[in-house]
């Protein structure tokens, strides 16, 4: 049987990376809207979106506890 056990820094080092990977995800809209100005509403308000997604993982993964029972 395989079993996951809460591991606050695996957590921690998630919500780090969805950081990263929310502002990675900015700067290529940018960098995106500026090769595509027609389209670049779209490019902007998508990445803004994904953006805010991501942005709420990360702050939901950094609220997590892990609260254990005691079973004695």
């Amino acid at each position: 049987m395989l079993k996951f056990h809460f591991n606050p820094k695996a957590v921690e080092a998630l919500a780090k990376e969805l950081r990263r990977a929310s502002w990675g995800i900015a700067i290529a809209a940018v960098a995106g809207g500026m090769k595509v100005p027609e389209s670049a509403a779209w490019v902007i308000v998508g990445s803004a979106i994904i953006w805010a997604i991501l942005q709420c993982a990360a702050f939901a993964l950094e609220s997590l506890k892990s609260e254990e029972k005691d079973t004695k």
